[in-house]
């Protein structure tokens, strides 16, 4: 606090002093007057001395004064909110900026924990800095939101510095404006994203779509070489298997559903997937594959997408050639001691620059000048949604290398019936259920050329009356396919739960095109017996069917 200075005390004071000094004992005594005189000279000199002193501690006394207005302003006006807090996160200082920020008055923010004044989400991102400040000492920097004492939240930024005793100080601004803008930048960058998704998909579809086109073309053309012909309609066929593996590309970027999961050999999954990346390449592949390698519980189809894209990126990579070296071992986790399968997959090519490391997984990213940029974002989404983890390290000039983390599974392998050639001839009536007019029509023909009876229906009522009246005929089908998704009505999920309540042993197959689906992913958990991907071959739909039968 600063002293006051009372010049009327001052005045009173030195004449109670003069009047103690003019009766004390230097006048009783009668000094001889130069003594006197020398004694008085001697007083008033330090008379004077007090008084320049006392003129110090005025100017002094000024300064501070002076010093603590700007303080004030400085502290308390300052553009950013300055808190102090205890070692418990108690609110120890704060100036009129953060009270004004959080909309309450200071005196009410003192004694109060800093956490109450988080959004209750972000509570734990509080605590965690102030934690990490304390235990190592050292600045902490973070964003998170806040509250105002109306309720209403607004994002922070926060900057804490360790103090003496475990207080510590901290920074608060307000970044909401900064916030918006950032968001609206994100969108545009989005939808520039777009663009060049756009493109690269179109590109991609455009190039597969003239083959089929073209190979479609010289089959008719041919069909007085059967065999010509024959290899003509292969080629197409090929060709779109290569657009059904873009669509699920897009389709596990965009929806992120649950793979359809079974045991895998790893080994077998892994020399099938690079051996059909490197085709016509001028890469090899070195192969170092434990000998006890488990297997996994895992989507085969989205297990060999994934090492397709990233042993192509190798060989992109690698335009003048060179070897890709695929490993495999199986690791535990040091708490959990759970199992998993690590894969890597390390070229020797030009490796990615320091600046593009953090984006390689960042949808629409890409440095090609061709491409969709969906290829590791994809594989990112998968290997998350079969609970692993996906790393990249990465030296230019000197290659790169991506590790796949995949829990394992210690089930045997169960050799899966080989897909039949010869079509599997059936009999029985069959109900499928598509919106599509045109589908209906070609699943009607299809199944009719393996044997069956078929009706169709375009949603789910009329499915369910066909149902009613086959049983009340007398002639119930054998079986149905049901679409996922019916557009403006009810799907084949709701439509298999109406069908069971008719019919609790109802054999069903649910078909779709997304097939990253929960229900696709648990068919059975559903009531349905089988499921189908779109587009499938005749030869799975024909086997589908016998499955189906079977059972």
């Amino acid at each position: 606090m600063p002293i006051k200075t009372d010049s009327a005390k001052t005045d009173d004071l030195r004449q109670r002093a003069d009047s103690v000094f003019r009766n004390s004992e230097i006048f009783e005594k009668q000094l001889p007057l130069d003594q006197r005189q020398h004694s008085l000279q001697e007083l008033s000199i330090f008379k004077i001395e007090l008084e320049m002193q006392n003129e110090e501690l005025r100017r002094t006394q000024s300064e501070l004064e002076l010093s603590q207005a700007r303080y004030f302003d400085l502290y308390n006006l300052a553009p950013v909110g300055y808190l102090t807090l205890d070692v418990h996160g108690q609110i120890l200082e704060a100036n009129l900026t953060a009270a004004a920020m959080l909309g309450v008055e200071r005196n009410i923010l003192l004694k109060k924990p800093l956490v109450r004044l988080t959004f209750p989400e972000d509570r734990d991102i509080c605590q965690r800095h102030q934690r990490l400040l304390l235990e190592t000492g050292s600045a902490q920097s973070w964003d998170m939101r806040m509250l105002r004492s109306n309720g209403n939240e607004f994002r922070a930024h926060l900057q804490a510095l360790p103090g003496q005793n475990g207080e510590h100080r901290i920074t608060l601004e307000d970044i909401s404006e900064h916030w918006l803008v950032e968001q609206e930048m994100t969108k545009t960058q989005k939808i520039e994203s777009l663009g060049i998704l756009a493109g690269g998909i179109a590109h991609d579809f455009n190039n597969t779509l003239a083959v089929i086109l073209g190979n479609i073309f010289l089959a008719g053309r041919q069909l007085h070489e059967p065999l010509k012909a024959a290899i003509r309609l292969q080629e197409a066929e090929r060709a779109t298997e290569r657009a059904k593996n873009l669509a699920n590309q897009l389709l596990t970027f965009a929806r992120g559903g649950d793979p359809v999961k079974k045991i895998i050999d790893v080994r077998a999954t892994l020399k099938e997937a690079v051996s059909f990346a490197l085709t016509g390449s001028n890469v090899k592949c070195l192969f170092s594959l434990a000998d006890d390698l488990l297997t996994a519980e895992a989507d085969e189809g989205q297990i060999v997408q994934v090492i397709h894209n990233l042993v192509l990126n190798a060989v992109h990579a690698m335009p003048e050639g060179g070897t890709i070296e695929i490993n495999a071992h199986n690791v535990s986790a040091r708490l959990s001691g759970d199992k998993f399968v690590r894969i890597s997959v390390a070229d020797t090519g030009s490796g990615i620059s320091e600046q593009n490391l953090p984006k390689i997984f960042d949808p629409y990213f890409t440095t090609k000048q061709f491409g969709s940029g969906l290829g590791l974002s994809a594989s990112y989404s998968i290997i998350r949604k079969h609970g692993g983890k996906i790393r990249v390290a990465s030296i230019p000039g000197k290659g790169s290398t991506f590790t796949i983390s995949l829990p394992a599974s210690l089930q045997e392998c169960t050799p899966e019936s080989i897909l039949q050639q010869e079509l599997s001839m059936g009999s029985g009536r069959i109900l499928v259920m598509d919106d599509e007019e045109t589908i209906r029509e070609l699943m009607k023909i299809s199944i009719e050329e393996l044997g069956y009876t078929v009706e169709c229906a375009e949603n789910d009522s009329k499915a369910v009356e066909l149902y009613l009246k086959s049983r009340q005929a007398g002639v119930p089908y054998s079986g149905v396919i049901l679409d996922l998704t019916i557009a403006g009505g009810v799907g084949g999920e709701e439509t298999i739960r109406k069908l069971l309540e008719i019919e609790p042993k109802v054999k069903a197959i649910v078909c779709s095109g997304f097939s990253n689906s929960p229900v696709m992913a648990n068919y059975r958990q559903y009531g349905f017996s089988g499921m189908l991907c779109k587009p499938f071959k005749f030869e799975e739909l024909s086997n589908s069917l016998q499955e189906l039968l079977k059972t």
